[in-house]
């Protein structure tokens, strides 16, 4: 504006001043505004020009073809049906490489100087897990050339469960002085189907207890915990846990089809004030829905977490309709009413909407937490002595005890 505005004051002010030996009304003073006029209107141009180069030097070199994002913008490369690839991030320094022939890609990543507000990186894989292991991840040091082991195995090990998805907390030990993540399917190359880097930063978090490991939370708040995003494969929870009064019961650890129903049998010994069903689904549709019975009576069912829309684990059916790859979390509150002392039969049927395109549905660490109700206090009788006398030791129920209480 301050340009425009100097060009147009002199315009003025040249305009304006009358030669001597010329009339004002003459028809030679008419030419000389004319061609003052566009004198200035050549100049303008040149002057732009001029500029025009000192723009592109002192802008960020880019693929022009790829236009510039912000700090925190993703990264997303969609390897099946077709490529597709995001623009390209402040923290890209260049483009990605990729074959979707052999089922790779690679994705550069700048030091952590040039970008100090992020300090991790989290990267999302959505593949077709066939039980062989699933796609490799390791990083190339920019400085070294040396490759690091991210995660050998992201795969369910031994199952085939479909559509899958793992999203993995990159080592910040290994980001810090920049390199190339290096994503590669280990046999079939089609199987590879999307590959999302996003930027994320520190966050003061406070853990209650020890048992849990919380590492990584996500838009919505969704906390993952370390075991679900340091690469290692997936562990079943088994076993039966004693928490004071709380019970973890196992009923099926290892992933199981939900084809139609599955059925447990629970056997209860006590007094259960309520009760929670736990479960992990893959392949579920978002309009299906997961009903539970409880000894033969409608309770409700399973309720999932939210999710983004723009989710990388989102993925588009032949239908247009969408699916959410990989394991989520469900669960349901079961009152004390339904249950009784002694065997109790808890089912989980899958109910498919109309339209479903049939993905097989698998179901893993399926737990019910029960809260007994405490032991009662018996005072003594009247009249006995009420002298202090020595008492078994109370049971101590903080510890981990696989035994349901008797």
């Amino acid at each position: 504006m301050r340009v425009a505005l100097t060009r147009e004051t002199s315009l003025e002010r040249v305009l304006k001043m009358r030669p001597c030996n010329l009339p004002t009304d003459s028809a030679c003073a008419a030419a000389v505004r004319v061609a003052v006029r566009a004198f200035f209107r050549v100049c303008s141009l040149f002057s732009l020009l001029a500029l025009l180069p000192w723009n592109i030097c002192l802008a960020t070199p880019v693929e022009h073809s790829i236009p510039g994002g912000g700090t925190f913008d993703p990264f997303l490369a969609a390897l099946q049906p077709e490529l597709r690839l995001s623009p390209l991030p402040a923290w890209m320094e260049r483009p990605a490489i990729v074959n979707t022939a052999e089922g790779w890609l690679e994705i550069p990543v700048e030091p952590r100087w040039r970008q100090p507000a992020v300090t991790h990186y989290v990267v999302t894989i959505v593949f077709d897990d066939s039980g062989d292991g699933g796609p490799v991840v390791h990083w190339r040091d920019a400085v070294t050339s040396a490759e690091s082991v991210i995660s050998e195995s992201l795969a369910t090990p031994g199952v085939a469960c479909g559509l899958n998805s793992r999203t993995l907390l990159v080592p910040q030990a290994l980001t810090d002085a920049g390199g190339t993540l290096l994503v590669r399917a280990r046999h079939s190359p089609s199987s590879l189907l999307s590959v999302a880097v996003r930027p994320a930063r520190d966050a003061a978090t406070v853990a209650i207890g020890d048992r849990r490991a919380p590492s990584l939370i996500d838009p919505l708040l969704q906390v993952f915990e370390d075991r679900e995003v340091n690469g290692t494969a997936p562990i079943p929870l088994g076993g039966d846990l004693r928490d004071g009064s709380i019970v973890e019961a196992e009923l099926a650890p290892d992933p199981q089809p939900l084809d139609e129903e599955l059925e447990f049998e629970v056997p209860i010994s006590g007094s259960v004030e309520g009760a929670y069903l736990h479960s992990e689904l893959l392949g579920l549709n978002p309009e299906a829905t997961v009903e539970v019975d409880v000894n033969g009576q409608g309770i409700g069912h399973l309720a999932f977490a939210p999710f983004a829309l723009d989710d990388p684990s989102i993925v588009t059916d032949w239908n247009g309709r969408l699916h959410l790859a990989g394991w989520r979390k469900g669960s349901l509150f079961l009152p004390a009413r339904f249950l009784k002392e002694g065997p109790n039969s808890i089912v989980v049927r899958l109910v498919r909407p109309e339209g479903d395109t049939g993905r097989p549905v698998q179901a893993r660490n399926t737990l019910l937490h029960l809260r007994f109700a405490p032991a009662a206090f018996n005072p003594p009788p009247p009249g006995q002595d009420s002298a202090p006398q020595e008492q078994e030791p109370a049971p101590d129920f903080s510890t981990l005890d696989p035994v349901l209480p008797e």
